[in-house]
């Protein structure tokens, strides 16, 4: 259904990187189709009250642009969506083909920035000149739509770490490093985090990839005065884990073990397929159980690449606890979803709100947006009820007593 706030701000520009991606084409289609009416809400956070009292920009009015290294038109991508994933009807597709169209006028191909830390190919743009083109291409969107308010989110695939040096703690030690072309210690990531932050947008980083928790991008974000969050984004088996684990804990049944073996087959899948990739991933999802639980249980987490599964995805956990008298349980769940449509609305969500806080000047980690992530900055809290109740104090808080009386009400 079209959306009934009438108390929103106004035109918001986000900018993604990874623009033609499932994640992004999703969330790109999914806007259009709610605005013109052809799906409900449904799965936006922020059309829950109270947050759906909060001035945020309304779905109509997100101006979409990005880049990506894919040459193939945003039509394209989403025709994959509709022709393999089955996620998108041929009603909704062809309803928003035209604006497919124009917003494909506004992403940038720029293939040379996929590269490996470890490749100095002279055949490839500098580091400087790419992070120029960015900022280039940031500015001229927002030149071209006269936006007063930018977000930029990073929904590229996963990346190799970097090497971590000295120049990484400051804003001048990495333009050094991006002067000196060091592919080794400056990712794709971290240059959209610094040509976003340089153009005066939010950032949110919803991938893996080392960018938002580095100093040297912390350090920007201040000095630029400006608001931003990651990282790697809680959308399917770590979403799980953070509401059942705290059930454990509040029944003082203790988990002895608790493995997972995660199945994707789309291009996030290929990519995590190869093993230096997978690394800040798998270390995210592993995390989260020690600070909800007190206590580290055995655990393996495993990502498996199957290309048949497409944009869809599988989770197999199994938990092994022991209860009253010793005695050992288990228990054992499958989590099947589609990747792009679990985290497309989240993406929007933290959108809007990402507009709220540069439209209320807001600097620095936006904690309050800690359950979307695996890996939330400055939040050491896992579970997620807590962490949204974090979400829900922010709104009471810009609301005032409406607020209080919504949330009152939402747990009547």
């Amino acid at each position: 259904m079209a959306e009934t706030n009438n108390n929103k701000s106004a035109t918001c520009g986000v900018w993604i990187a990874g623009a033609k991606g499932d994640i992004a084409t999703t969330l790109i289609v999914g806007a259009r189709a709610i605005a013109q009416g052809l799906t409900s809400s449904t799965g936006l956070v922020t059309e829950l009250a109270p947050l759906n009292g909060l001035p945020l920009p309304a779905l109509q009015d997100l101006v979409f642009g990005g880049v990506d290294i894919s040459p193939q038109s945003m039509r394209e991508s989403a025709k994959s969506l509709y022709a393999n994933s089955r996620t998108v009807s041929r009603e909704v597709l062809d309803a928003v083909a035209s604006d497919l169209d124009e917003i494909e006028k506004d992403v940038l191909v720029a293939p040379q920035l996929a590269w490996h830390p470890a490749q100095r190919a002279p055949a490839q743009a500098s580091l400087k000149d790419n992070a120029l083109r960015l900022r280039a291409a940031i500015s001229a969107f927002r030149r071209k739509h006269r936006l007063q308010r930018l977000v930029v989110i990073n929904l590229t695939s996963a990346e190799p770490e970097p090497a971590v040096v000295a120049e990484q703690a400051s804003v001048e030690g990495l333009e050094s490093l991006i002067a000196a072309d060091r592919r080794d210690a400056v990712t794709p990531a971290m240059l959209y985090a610094y040509a976003a932050l340089h153009e005066g947008c939010a950032y949110i980083n919803f991938t893996p990839n080392v960018g938002t928790t580095l100093e040297c991008i912390r350090a920007l974000a201040r000095r630029q005065r400006l608001p931003f969050y990651g990282d790697d984004g809680k959308t399917g088996e770590t979403l799980v884990k953070t509401a059942l684990a705290p059930m454990f804990a509040a029944r003082n049944l203790h988990v002895l073990s608790w493995e997972g073996v995660n199945m994707l087959g789309n291009n996030d899948g290929k990519s995590l397929s190869v093993p230096e990739n997978r690394v800040p991933k798998i270390r995210n999802k592993g995390k989260v159980l020690q600070g909800m639980l007190g206590y580290e249980p055995h655990g393996d987490v495993q990502i498996n690449y199957v290309p048949s599964l497409g944009d869809w995805k599988t989770a197999w956990d199994l938990i092994h606890f022991q209860g009253f008298l010793d005695v050992k349980m288990s228990m054992q769940f499958t989590w099947q979803g589609c990747d792009s449509v679990l985290a497309a609305p989240l993406v929007l969500d933290m959108a809007r709100l990402s507009a709220l806080a540069l439209h209320k000047r807001e600097v620095g980690p936006m904690r309050h947006l800690a359950a979307f992530f695996k890996n939330p900055i400055d939040v050491d809290e896992m579970a997620l009820w807590p962490q949204f109740e974090s979400l829900l104090r922010y709104a009471e808080r810009h609301l005032g007593e409406a607020g209080r009386d919504q949330i009152v009400q939402s747990r009547a």
